[in-house]
């Protein structure tokens, strides 16, 4: 009895000191990845005309199998822009990689010596080291990069870049990453100084200053750092790690043949439609924009139909504004009337529809948009006084809503569209656009995000109202236009053109990566062509095209396939390791056991053998 308490009290003590051992060897394979980068700040100066100082920080990323949460601790303490830039760079990196960051949680800490850690400056740092440590990449910790991270992975200018630079070399850094958007500029202090202006006397000197002299472009050649510029996520990426830029180019994009098809039949439907009503007009009341005419010949010529529609929609809507002018107030509420049954009507017939596919979702969206801009032009007049123009408008939204149903014929791949997904990808959509809005109202006057505000606004009431596609669709609208304001903030006007291209770019790999898996966004394609035609004589158009392109370019992100219940990744790990300190501590106490057995048997003292003798009978 006591032998065998003894073998298992052996057993026990294998299985637990096995446990140990495995403890630091299953650590090393259970996906758990760390690393780290230098961040550049500035100290925050209470004086104004005072030189900006430079200083670091030291980011740390750890990477554990997880269910996608964000965990920050930092010291000191960080101003919301921070916490809300890492999240934001967070997304931007998962969606570089495509790596599904479910399965994953994020350790951020932050260490620094200032009092206070603010700025969206971390932001691009941030996405580096995250996507780093998602493709399994050792980085360059002698490379420290400042700027911000937008959609697409476009990497935006911050200031003070001259004293963040200096702080980069003194802490022994050999080369610093900045945007290629920026326009560095420094305090001319020798002009402060002939004027014998220091930061306490400004608000006494004010009418002596020349504005346009205080800032001048910074010279960033002599400071005994490299500095280099940079567009891209995949760039920085690049630098830091040693490897090629980025992923390769998706092939170049070719149209999908039904989308042509249809969005052909679409523009000449509309342009036929502006030719027959400017005949039934007395020329008088017909005039035409010379500049107009070109551009509509010029996207003809390039084939590109959805700018087509667009002009010729305009011009539709000025035509029958016309027409409508020559109506008596009792004539104009008869075709009120006609226009609210008709609208009510489509509005029953999109209702009805059982959405199956992406194409449908997005043909939804379009044709509920058109609908609800005809419904809000005719809620806005008076019954008393109906205008030409509104009525003109809505009359031609309708048939505009009426001409896209026909991209209902679009086929795609079939998914699972309950209104529990729908619902649910509405309220996603809503919380990063709201979060969005949040960060940027933390550098713009509010004003700034009335249009934004007003799709979010919208998008809370039809996720109440049930009608969560187009909650969808109206959160997604919000959260492109706030993502517009972030990525143009700092961006000098001659370098616009230079940030549509690289937006247009990013866009070509998110469409391309859909193409790839038999998707074709209609959406995020017809405002990408149409970005394309503004880039000439409207930048900022196209930028902001550019950015609602590559927000409705990857909609199926909140409609993944659906998964089978699985048991959480770090419970696996604990499982395998449970398990396997098991099955090791028995063999090894198998082993001990028997070792020790064996050496008992060897050991023990032999018994001599006596020969018994049986008693002699007399």
């Amino acid at each position: 009895m006591v032998m065998k308490l003894k073998r298992t009290r052996s057993a026990l003590v294998s299985c637990l000191l096995a446990f140990l051992l495995l403890i630091p060897l299953a650590a090393a394979f259970d996906g758990t990845r760390s690393g780290h980068v230098v961040l550049l700040t500035v100290a925050e100066e209470n004086q104004p005309l005072v030189p900006e100082r430079g200083g670091t920080a030291d980011l740390y990323l750890e990477l554990r199998p997880g269910s996608g949460r964000i965990f920050v601790d930092t010291y000191p303490w960080t101003k919301l822009d921070t916490q809300s830039s890492i999240r934001f760079a967070n997304q931007v990196a998962c969606s570089y990689t495509g790596e599904d960051c479910s399965q994953h949680d994020f350790f951020y800490t932050i260490r620094a010596d200032s009092v206070i850690v603010g700025g969206p400056s971390a932001g691009a740092a941030i996405a580096v080291l995250t996507a780093a440590l998602l493709e399994g990449e050792r980085i360059n910790e002698s490379i420290a990069i400042t700027g911000t991270i937008n959609s697409g992975g476009i990497v935006g200018p911050v200031a003070e870049v001259k004293a963040k630079a200096l702080a980069a070399k003194e802490r022994g850094l050999s080369l610093v990453l900045i945007s290629s958007f920026s326009y560095p500029t420094e305090l001319n202090e020798s002009y402060l100084a002939s004027l014998n202006i220091t930061g306490q006397g400004l608000l006494n000197e004010t009418d002596a200053l020349n504005f346009t002299r205080i800032y001048v472009p910074s010279n960033l050649s002599g400071l005994g750092i490299e500095v280099r510029e940079v567009s891209t996520l995949a760039e920085a990426l690049g630098a830091f790690t040693g490897t090629r830029p980025g992923p390769e180019l998706p092939t170049p994009l070719v149209e999908y043949p039904v989308y042509t098809a249809i969005m052909e039949d679409v523009s000449q439907q509309l342009c036929q439609r502006r030719d027959t009503l400017a005949d039934q007009l007395p020329a008088s009341n017909v005039t035409a924009d010379a500049n107009a005419t070109r551009r509509q010949d010029e996207a003809r010529q390039r084939k590109d139909w959805y700018t087509l529609a667009s002009y010729c929609f305009g011009d539709l809507v000025q035509l029958r504004s016309e027409q409508y002018r020559a109506l008596g107030q009792p004539q104009r509420k008869t075709v009120y009337a006609q226009l609210a049954r008709q609208l009510g009507s489509m509005e029953l017939n999109l209702d009805a529809r059982n959405l199956t596919t992406l194409a449908e979702l997005e043909t939804y969206m379009i044709v509920n948009e058109r609908l609800d801009e005809a419904k809000e032009t005719l809620q806005e007049e008076n019954l008393s006084n109906l205008t030409a123009e509104g009525l003109g408008f809505a009359a031609e939204r309708l048939h505009s809503a009426d001409v896209w149903s026909a991209f209902f014929r679009m086929r795609s791949p079939e998914l699972a569209l309950p209104e529990s997904r729908l619902a649910a990808a509405c309220a996603a959509k809503r919380v990063e656009a709201e979060e969005r809005i949040n960060y940027v109202e933390l550098y713009l006057p509010e004003r700034y995000l009335r249009d934004a505000q007003q799709e979010l606004a919208a998008a809370q009431g039809y996720d109440s109202g049930g009608k969560y596609a187009v909650c969808l669709f109206r959160a997604a609208k919000a959260q492109a236009d706030a993502d517009l304001l972030a990525g143009a903030l700092s961006v000098p006007k001659e370098k616009v053109d230079s940030l549509v291209e690289q937006k247009l770019a990013a866009v070509e790999q998110v469409i391309g990566k859909q193409e790839a898996r038999g998707l074709f966004p209609i959406l995020g394609y017809s405002y990408y062509r149409y970005s394309q035609g503004l880039r000439e004589h409207d930048p900022y158009s196209a930028l902001t095209f550019a950015e609602y392109s590559l927000e409705f370019s990857n909609l199926d992100l909140y409609f993944p396939p659906e998964q089978k219940a699985r048991l959480p990744t770090e419970d696996i790990y604990i499982a395998i390791l449970f398990a396997s300190g098991l099955l090791l501590g028995a063999v090894i106490g198998i082993v001990i056991t028997r070792a020790v057995l064996r050496k008992k048997s060897t050991n023990a003292p032999r018994k001599r053998k006596t020969k018994k003798r049986g008693r002699s009978r007399k």
